[in-house]
């Protein structure tokens, strides 16, 4: 799965500087996510902003704080300029002195001033006709994060990751740019999951389109306890710590999104479903059969599936145990035998063959999505 460099990472959405050697506040927008990935969302947070004379490192020319709350997708607003002065003053920045400028954030999620190192990005812009500022350029996001923005400023313009179309705000709504022909999804290309913005490889196998790497949507909990149907997406991270390497873990009802529908979307993203025992027999058969399908299924395989032996949390008498990890592969299925069992698949280390099994819907399994 993919990684992050630092403790935190945000995403940049937009910001505004104006012209000339009068400054005025600008916007900067970002969601605020830990280390596995996930948003925090409802929580007080602490940031650190300085922007930077000539380059990253350059002389500072203003330094602020601010303590605002992030909303439920973890987005925040800060409004640079009108922080809590640390040094410098913001009314004396030459904006149009034609020297590069550069914005460094740090932030503290616990609200406090351990600030963490979150990056420096220069403060590029291009004119705008409709008013005196500029714009950092476009932004991809989903539709959704976009109605969530806090008071967007006139001009600004995102591309939606739903519609595939470029947006802009005219200072009293979004409105879309039309002509624009939809790109359609191609099974091998990169899949965004506009719900958290996570890109999944994926790979044409026969005559199915599969993710080529393991779920990692929504919210770690810890092996101790069992997901509730509370209307937000529950994983185990193996160890409570290793979804980044190799994506959730996940008991089957709550990847199925407490339905029994075979072949249903569950917890995959639009236009995809948990795939059934039929389909995942036929990648099986596809892929060399029950004897041989192990060894062109796992990572750097010749099917390109890609499968990470991420191992299992499972049941136990004494409550829990994370096991396997670097040595098995288990898949869930949407096909179930009871309300407390289903059909899975799970792949073994050096073993080429490929193993179907019945397991209890409390374990937590990887999951891949395939196409619709």
């Amino acid at each position: 799965m993919k990684t992050t460099a630092t403790i935190f990472s945000i995403l940049l959405l937009g910001y505004f500087a104006a012209f000339g050697q009068n400054s005025r506040p600008f916007s900067y927008q970002a969601v605020v996510r830990n280390n596995s990935g996930d948003v925090i969302a409802n929580q007080t947070v602490n940031f650190r902003t300085t922007i930077h004379n000539y380059d990253p490192t350059g002389p500072i020319l203003y330094r602020e704080t601010h303590s605002v709350t992030t909303n439920q997708f973890g987005i925040v607003t800060l409004q640079i300029g009108n922080g809590s002065p640390v040094s410098g003053i913001f009314s004396d920045i030459n904006w149009g002195d034609g020297v590069d400028k550069y914005l460094q954030t740090e932030v503290d999620i616990n609200g406090g001033t351990s600030y963490t190192q979150m990056g420096t990005s220069q403060l590029l812009s291009v004119p705008y006709s409709l008013n005196s500022e500029r714009t950092s350029g476009i932004t991809v996001m989903s539709g959704s994060e976009r109605d969530n923005l806090s008071n967007p400023s006139m001009g600004m313009q995102i591309f939606n990751s739903d519609t595939r179309r470029i947006n802009y705000y005219d200072g009293y709504g979004w409105l879309e740019i039309t002509g624009v022909k939809q790109a359609e999804f191609t099974c091998g290309n990169p899949l965004l999951d506009s719900r958290d913005g996570t890109y999944y490889n994926t790979v044409e196998i026969g005559s199915q389109c599969w993710m080529a790497e393991n779920l990692n949507i929504g919210t770690m909990i810890s092996g101790t306890t069992n997901p509730s149907d509370d209307g937000n997406i529950e994983k185990y991270c193996y160890a409570n710590q290793y979804c980044d390497q190799y994506g959730g873990l996940y008991q089957w009802h709550e990847m199925m999104n407490y339905s029994y529908t075979e072949g249903g979307q569950g917890i995959c993203p639009e236009g995809w479903h948990i795939p059934t025992n039929a389909e995942w027999t036929t990648l099986i058969n596809v892929t060399g059969g029950t004897n041989n399908a192990g060894a062109s299924l796992v990572q750097g395989g010749s099917s390109g599936f890609e499968a990470l032996m991420g191992g299992l949390r499972i049941n136990t008498l004494s409550g829990y145990a994370f096991a396997y990890v670097g040595n098995r592969a288990y898949f869930w299925t949407s096909s179930y035998v009871s309300s407390s069992n289903s059909y899975s698949w799970f792949l073994v280390s050096g073993d080429s063959h490929a193993y179907s099994e019945i397991h209890d819907n409390q374990f937590g399994y990887s999951v891949r999505c395939i196409k619709d």
